[in-house]
């Protein structure tokens, strides 16, 4: 007989939603994820067209890539506290609705100002979007679909960067970034159409509470979660975020070719997730899809950072790698609605997971780079990336029952 999770904060876990799933309301929101992290990968690939246009330099190049990383690092449990007031539903159309006005914004500037405001206002619009959607879902999911719900919400990211690395370059070849920026605000625009036609307005609100927010960070499960999944997130963009540049420096191939492995690398992540998702609905515990996710991931980086290696056989463990890693983050997102949805907690909950994703991508590739430096081989890399999958496998074997087994 299975425990039932315990939750973050010191109102008990309750069902949060109707008895029903309402899939149209689940689709509509798992697209305002794909649009939101569309900003992502959108801003990597008409990175080199702006820099020619704005003469950015290096560093002013790197935080524009960072700023979602930075503000979601920074205050990510405290901006999902605080959303849980304004109301879950309101936020996500809040944060699509800046998403529009900073791309049509952004597509209008003409200095380096502007464009980083408007570079801020998309970072913050999309923070709002994936602070508020998980605890959404689990509002609009029945009790028998929340863990498969809440576990697909991870295919998000590599669904939205992927497509988003793959379809930008052409549409500025077609229209410029201005016109392909402006593209992209449509295409919010109508994502936040669909959210206001099929996602319920009448959200739970709450007032302000110091407790909600302490809540999150009492829970053993939602603390573990987010180190858990900071650890993932460096491993991970560590690799595949390096990825496009290693093969251009070791392999000769062109920035378009690169570009294009590092977009479909992305996006095979995304069918493991719904994978992950499917097998922990089905009852297989977190505490085994996080450990399997690992030891691919462990076995797979060693081929990714060789460049002794053919670079088709460096792709082809890429593409491994990426795939086997998208088990984890639905089981650990499955896991923290477990012991989170529909609780005082729930908006800090995943705000402090979401910041510990971007602690670790804000650390992780330096991190791998300073070792790759100081070693001079891909050998050390490999093996920090080995040590940083033990850890997150130990995390998920350490998590509470009940939260193991959502």
């Amino acid at each position: 007989m299975r425990r039932r999770p315990s939750a973050p904060g010191p109102a008990p876990a309750v069902a949060a939603g109707p008895d029903r799933t309402s899939w149209r309301a689940v689709a509509a929101l798992l697209g305002a994820g794909v649009v939101a992290a569309a900003q992502i990968g959108g801003a990597a690939a008409a990175l080199p067209v702006l820099t020619d246009d704005f003469g950015l330099g290096s560093a002013t190049a790197a935080w524009y890539l960072s700023t979602v990383s930075a503000l979601s690092a920074v205050g990510g449990a405290l901006l999902g506290w605080l959303g849980q007031t304004l109301g879950f539903g309101r936020q996500v159309r809040l944060g699509l609705t800046a998403i529009v006005v900073a791309d049509l914004g952004g597509a209008a500037v003409d200095s380096l100002t502007g464009l980083l405001v408007a570079r801020v206002g998309e970072g913050i619009g999309l923070v709002m979007v994936i602070l508020a959607a998980p605890p959404l879902l689990s509002e609009v999911s029945g009790p028998e679909h929340r863990r498969l719900v809440a576990g697909t919400w991870g295919a998000y990211m590599p669904v939205g960067s992927g497509l988003a690395a793959l379809l930008v370059p052409p549409a500025i070849g077609l229209v410029g970034w201005r016109g392909a920026s402006v593209a992209d605000a449509c295409v919010a625009a109508g994502a936040l159409l669909v959210v206001l036609r099929w996602v319920p307005s009448a959200a739970v609100r709450r007032k302000p509470s110091l407790a909600g927010l302490l809540g999150a960070f009492r829970s053993r499960s939602v603390v573990v979660i987010s180190v858990v999944f900071g650890l993932y997130s460096a491993q991970y963009l560590a690799v595949v975020g390096l990825l496009p540049a290693a093969l251009v420096a070791d392999e000769g191939l062109s920035v378009a070719d690169a570009g294009l492995v590092g977009a479909v690398v992305f996006l095979v992540n995304a069918p493991a997730n719904l994978l992950g998702a499917y097998l922990v609905h089905r009852g297989v515990p977190l505490r085994w899809v996080v450990p399997a996710a690992c030891a691919g991931m462990a076995v797979t980086v060693w081929g990714v950072l060789d460049p002794a290696l053919p670079v088709e056989l460096r792709v082809a463990s890429a593409v491994a790698f990426s795939f086997v890693a998208g088990l984890a983050p639905a089981a650990l997102f499955a896991g923290l609605a477990a012991v989170s949805a529909g609780t005082g907690s729930a908006g800090a909950a995943i705000g402090l997971v979401t910041q510990g994703s971007g602690v670790g991508q804000l650390l992780g590739p330096p991190l791998v780079v300073a070792v790759g430096t100081a070693a001079g081989s891909g050998t050390a890399q490999s093996a920090v990336l080995v040590c940083l999958s033990c850890l997150v496998a130990a995390g998920a074997v350490l998590l509470p029952r009940g939260a193991r087994s959502p």
